[in-house]
Order: C-alpha cells, then structure tokens, then sequence
C-alpha cells in the first residue's frame, strides 16, 4: 500500500528502488446506501467528523437518560425497542472506533515504510548494495538524510493526529450509556473504561514508537471487540424473541470491510499525501543535482 517504484520521471535517479506511496482513495461498497433503518442508525449515519460524533452521544444520553437509570440483571429482560436501540449505538461506535484503528495502522505503516528506505540508502552507503544507476553517493547521502527528516517530522505530525483520534475512542471507552450498554448485553462494563488520558495516548518519542502502537491498537481493538460481541449477543437475543436481525444489524461487518473507515479518516490521509509530496519534490531536486 505504501511502498512502491518511483514515478516515471524520478526512475533514471533510482532505478527499482522502493518508495513511499499512498494509494488513491476508493469508494466503498456500501456507496451512498448504507442502511439506516433504527433511530441510531439514522442519527449517525451522516456523522462524518468528531464534532458531529460528540453531538450523536450527548443526543443520544439525553434521549435515553431513563434507559440509563433502569439496571438489567439478564439480557432477556431488556425490551426489544431498547435492544435494538442498544445495537445502534454499539454499531455507531464500532464504526467510529474503526477510524482510529485505520490512523494507527497507517502511521505504524508509513513509518515502517520510512524505516525500510532508510534501511536500504544505509546499505548503498556501507557498501552492503549497489548504488542505483546514474545516482552518486552524494545524492545517496542526501536521500538519507532527507528521508530521516521527514520521517522526524512524520513521527511528531502523525503521532498528534493519532492522538486525536485516540481521545475520541477514550470517550467512547469512558461513556456512561455506552458501559450501562455493555453491562445489559454483556453482563459487565467495558474492560477498559476508566483507565485514564495516558492509557489512550501514544508517546511519538518513545523509545519503541512501535510497541507503543501496538499498545494502542490493542485498546481500540478491546472496544471494537465489546461492541462486536455486544451485537452478537443482541442478535442471538432477538432471533431468540423470533426477530429477524437483518434490518438493524450486521452494518459494521459492512462498514468494516468496505473503504469508509480510510475515507472518512481524511486528516490523516491528508498528512500523509502532503507529506510523502513533499517528499517526492524534494527528491527531484536532488536527482537533478539541485542544492536546495
């Protein structure tokens, strides 16, 4: 996805040499027709950024604040509207919560990718591979150096927007409705509610900048893997009542294998294509033997 040849006019410069590239985005199969047949589903289904995000959960507390107040002690005893219901918002958050994980993926992603370049200019420089036709060790040099700085800078930049993200998935962690949800459904709040700013946070100066993503991609994995089993149980429970699920449920197995997640986390697509752009201009230039 990210590591590909150079364009046409840098190939003379560096060969085959692998470079970073970001795919164009593709539009998902779900189109423009997602279902929207619930209350929450027609709530969210046009919730594309983090303001309107909080706006669905601060509507949705106030319209069912007695739900909040009412404490089920079996699934069997919560009402069919407020089940369905219940399966409308852990499929909202599924959805939002999926967002954060595609940012996390592509800053480990593109990082990875910064890394492997770096890698392998290294070992035209030691001697260990063979300069590329028509590149000198100058200019070899100065890719080295250009691509550790702006993976310096990629590192600080993206750490932020996926700390942004991360504090969307905290409040999702921490939301009244959504634990009083997880412990009609599931019989017990969510596994990591509670644990504080630092916990859903990554440290783009970390010593690991990749186990401390794969600590973060781990948290967000536990909450879309509460709400996924949230819904399971929610479907089993309506077959049960002799309800059929398809009109209400099942939208994020959807959503997840379709393209909206990578859509519609535009601020980090959008850093990495200004990014690895400037990268690729800057690079022209030193394969035509221009000191910036």
């Amino acid at each position: 996805m990210f590591v590909s040849n150079l364009p046409g006019s840098l190939q003379g410069a560096w060969g085959n040499a692998p470079f970073l590239q970001v795919n164009s985005p593709k539009i998902g199969i779900l189109g423009q027709n997602t279902p929207a047949q619930d209350v929450l589903g027609r709530m969210s289904e046009n919730l594309m950024d983090a303001q309107q995000q909080t706006s669905l959960r601060d509507r949705v507390e106030l319209k069912f604040s007695g739900v909040l107040d009412t404490e089920y002690s079996a699934l069997s005893e919560v009402p069919t509207e407020t089940l369905k219901c219940f399966a409308g918002l852990l499929d909202a958050y599924a959805r939002f919560n999926s967002m954060t994980e595609h940012a996390l993926t592509e800053y480990r992603d593109q990082l990875t990718a910064f890394d492997q370049t770096i890698q392998e200019y290294q070992d035209m420089l030691d001697g260990k591979a063979a300069l590329p036709e028509d590149m000198t060790t100058e200019q070899v040099q100065a890719m080295l150096d250009l691509v550790k700085e702006t993976r310096a800078q990629f590192l600080q930049d993206g750490g932020k927007e996926v700390n942004r993200r991360l504090a969307f998935s905290n409040s999702y962690a921490d939301d009244r409705l959504f634990n009083h949800v997880a412990s009609a459904v599931l019989g017990e709040s969510f596994e990591n509610a509670g644990k504080g700013a630092d916990f859903w946070r990554i440290d783009p100066n970390a010593e690991d900048i990749y186990g401390e993503i794969d600590r973060a991609l781990g948290a967000v994995d536990s909450l879309t893997q509460t709400c996924r089993q949230g819904l399971g149980a929610i479907a089993t429970e309506l077959k049960r009542r002799g309800y059929d699920d398809s009109d209400f449920m099942h939208y994020y197995s959807q959503w997840y294998q379709s393209e909206k997640p990578q859509l519609l986390c535009s601020d980090m697509n959008a850093l990495v294509e200004r990014t690895l752009a400037d990268l690729r201009e800057k690079s022209l230039a030193i394969s035509e033997g221009i000191d910036d």
